[in-house]
């Protein structure tokens, strides 16, 4: 493996990785009940050619089907492959069997390293002895991490393990814009972890998207931004009682069938609500920015839109008004937001991204605060798992 430089994230300085090596690649003495006979994890940056695999299937994003405001000129014709150090890359440097535990002490001390000090991201772990849903499970909670429930959140998922869900169950067919888990809420969480249990095919689409927060809001339209400073955004979703078709019932949302827990919840979290023959509509407003380890960040999702769903297999056709679609938004003062701001907001979230094809048993962990993920249609298979952890107060001089 060629040595390389790990760049600090906007510094002018590098250090030589060998100098990072020792901080961060991590030997594991695994002491948990475990039928792998290996016993160590050593993990090293690797450097991954991320160009000339999206020349080999490059992954249309302008006039894409069932990619909202993908007829806009200013999309990019198609999706960037990352570039070096977003994300990072590590790998076992030899064929470990280590157990799931073992695996998530030497990923916590990368995560704490390149993330947390070093204020980046994203990072992937490729090539761990990880396959299953339960494996992932084991790993996410030996990390130290909060983990937390996706209590509220507007995307339809399934629990497949403890404390991990399906990343998303919308058709295959379907692309997801970039998006901050849970902005939509005041309790969203600070690390997204996602791993891959089915991959998709080359060529068959399926690219997980990423896109650095903080390349966002130089690009925005200083008006639209002081317009959304100024007023903020309100999130309204409607959410039915349990009933047949695309929309994602109030119990599914909130995990639970008594309505006085949900509430409970909206108390707990500033959320405002209303019940209308058993069915749920709840809003909440939210600053367009927030101040995150001294920056100012671009942290809102506008394009949670009813606009949204005019480009979806199951509700393009629908005669809806905004607020009877899953989710819309409005400026804080409750006008409509206009289609052109709409648009340029899409235009500008999907000329930073970039994506690829994850691999099985690929685990890639981001800051949500930092970074937004998306996700391109696809044909065949793919699966992938998520489980969301709170933000780690196990580093305070980090904040």
């Amino acid at each position: 493996m060629a040595a390389i430089l790990v760049t600090a994230y906007r510094c002018g300085r590098s250090r030589n990785v060998q100098t990072v090596w020792s901080r961060i690649s991590h030997k594991v003495h695994n002491n948990q009940p475990s039928t792998s006979f290996g016993t160590e994890v050593n993990l090293v940056e690797t450097h991954v050619d991320w160009a000339s695999r999206a020349k080999l299937h490059p992954a249309r994003i302008r006039g894409r089907k069932w990619l909202p405001g993908s007829a806009s000129p200013n999309y990019p014709e198609f999706l960037k492959p990352p570039k070096d150090g977003y994300p990072y890359v590590f790998t076992p440097d030899d064929n470990t069997t280590a157990s799931p535990e073992g695996c998530a002490v030497a990923v916590r001390k990368v995560v704490h390293e390149v993330l947390e000090k070093n204020k980046n991201g994203a990072v992937l772990f490729r090539g761990l002895p990880l396959q299953t849903a339960e494996d992932f499970s084991r790993v996410v909670n030996n990390m130290g991490l909060k983990l937390m429930r996706y209590e509220g959140g507007g995307a339809v998922r399934s629990e497949i393990a403890k404390d991990v869900n399906t990343a998303s169950d919308e058709p295959p067919e379907f692309c997801i814009e970039p998006h901050n888990e849970l902005v939509y809420t005041s309790h969203y969480p600070e690390k997204v972890i996602f791993f891959c249990l089915d991959p998709p095919s080359p060529g068959a689409g399926g690219e997980t998207v990423i896109a650095d927060v903080r390349e966002i809001l130089p690009r925005l339209d200083k008006d639209v931004v002081d317009k959304f400073e100024k007023l903020g955004v309100i999130y309204w979703h409607h959410l039915p009682s349990h009933t047949p078709g695309a929309y994602n019932s109030w119990q599914k949302a909130f995990l639970t069938e008594d309505r006085a827990a949900v509430e409970r919840h909206m108390t707990a979290n500033g959320t405002s609500w209303r019940w209308e023959d058993g069915n749920l509509s709840w809003w909440i407003t939210l600053p367009s920015m927030f101040k995150y380890r001294g920056q100012k960040l671009w942290f809102c999702g506008p394009v949670n839109h009813a606009s949204h769903f005019k480009a979806h297999p199951l509700w393009f056709d629908k005669d809806l008004p905004d607020h009877h679609f899953p989710f819309t938004t409005y400026y804080g003062d409750g006008t409509d937001i206009k289609a052109e701001v709409l648009q340029h907001i899409r235009d500008v979230l999907w000329q930073v991204s970039m994506g690829f094809q994850m691999q099985k048993g690929d685990l890639l962990v981001l800051n949500n605060m930092y970074c937004q993920h998306a996700r391109l249609g696809f044909t065949g298979k793919r699966k992938l798992a998520v489980a969301l952890a709170k933000q780690d107060q196990d580093c305070p001089e980090d904040y």
